[in-house]
Parts: C-alpha cells; sequence; structure tokens
C-alpha cells in the first residue's frame, strides 16, 4: 500500500489546498482507529480537491465541514445506523465501514476497516441502487485505477474518461452548477436537478417554465 502509483497516474498538484501534515495521534484518537499510511501520504501531497470533476476525499482539520475528515466520519455513520440492516458494519463496530469521500451523485466511498490499516480495501455505496460494493483495493490504487480506467465502479458514469482535469486542488469555494434532464422543454417547462456545496453535498431537484407558456 504505497502512493507511488497514483503519483505516476495523476501528479500532485504545486500547491495543495488544505494538506495536512500532522500530527496524526490527535485526528487518530478522535476517530478512534489508526489511519492508512497512504491516506496520510495523500493528504500531505494532494490536500483537497476534485478527482475527474467528480469525487472527493475528505482531510483532516478542513475548514470545510463537508470535507473535514473527522466529522464526517461521525455524520455519515450515523446517518446510515438509520438505514437499517446492511452488507458490512459500521464503524466503530470492529471491522465496521469508515467513510473517507464522496462523489457528486451522493456515492459513499469506504474502508472496510478489516485487518491491519495497510489492508483496508474500498467500498462503494451506490445511492441509486442503495447497494456497496467491494473492489478488492486500496485508496490511492483505487483512485490511480479510476483515472487509468482500469477501475470503475458499476454505478459511477461511463464518461469519466477521458478527463481534462484529473484532480483540482479546492480551496474552499461553493461547487454550484445545474444540469439539465430534459433535451428539449415540455409545454415550455424544464425539469432539472442541481447541486451545490463542497463535493456535491446538497442535492435538488426543479422545474422551471419559459416565458410567453401557459
Amino acid at each position: 500500500m504505497t502512493i507511488e502509483r497514483l503519483i505516476r497516474a495523476i501528479p500532485p498538484p504545486a500547491l495543495a489546498a488544505e494538506a495536512y501534515n500532522g500530527p496524526w495521534e490527535p485526528i487518530e484518537a478522535e476517530i478512534g482507529i489508526a489511519l492508512p499510511q497512504d491516506y496520510k501520504d495523500f493528504v500531505r501531497l494532494y490536500g483537497s480537491g476534485y478527482f475527474m470533476q467528480f469525487l472527493g476525499i475528505y482531510v483532516p482539520r478542513s475548514k470545510n465541514p463537508n470535507v473535514r475528515l473527522e466529522r464526517q466520519v461521525r455524520q455519515i455513520c450515523d446517518i446510515f445506523q438509520q438505514i437499517g440492516e446492511l452488507a458490512y458494519p459500521l464503524w466503530p463496530n470492529p471491522g465496521g465501514l469508515l467513510p473517507f469521500g464522496v462523489t457528486d451523485n451522493g456515492d459513499f466511498l469506504f474502508w472496510l476497516t478489516r485487518g491491519l490499516p495497510e489492508s483496508w480495501q474500498v467500498v462503494v455505496w451506490d445511492r441509486g441502487m442503495q447497494e456497496f460494493e467491494a473492489l478488492g483495493c486500496d485508496l490511492t490504487d483505487f483512485l490511480a485505477g479510476l483515472s487509468t480506467g482500469e477501475i470503475l465502479p458499476r454505478e459511477f458514469p461511463e464518461e469519466l474518461l477521458p478527463c481534462d482535469c484529473l484532480f483540482k486542488p479546492h480551496y474552499g469555494q461553493l461547487r454550484r452548477w445545474v444540469r439539465l434532464a430534459a433535451a428539449s422543454p415540455n409545454n415550455g417547462a424544464f425539469g432539472f436537478t442541481w447541486r451545490m456545496g463542497a463535493y456535491g453535498a446538497v442535492s435538488g431537484r426543479s422545474t422551471c417554465r419559459l416565458r410567453g407558456y401557459g
């Protein structure tokens, strides 16, 4: 479990946003578990940012609560506790899922904390199917594989590649955009989905009507 493969696939930025160099003992004490070395190397070299204009990894001590690892671990585990029966236990249960990132579609990325941190594997929770997919790789191999097309979770968009911007540092500004849900209006009305906030944390669906109709 090393970061070299990711560095070859996506060179780190010259100036990382919210890079974290430690100390790690307070972070791990707050979460309640030691974290993988490749993750520690990742947040030191890459910091906070967007991969392939689609997903983000939580970083310690971020000024943005939607990106801060310590906060998101607690919040996401609390949310999943309400779902009911799951295919995997959740942290802090032994061998439970520990969240570390999210996609713009609302899919959550977890470590499966079985064994030593160096052996943790990535598990993706797909928001659409509401199912887990174990990928059999660590965090940095997962990111490297996404960037080369070697890895694609079953519910991730097939059009992730080619991508003009494999990684963009995130300096704390809110992310806002809209996606049209129809190619043409229906009686002058367009339905569209929208997302805003770091890592697409807030989403919704709206309808607008063109002037001159109805």
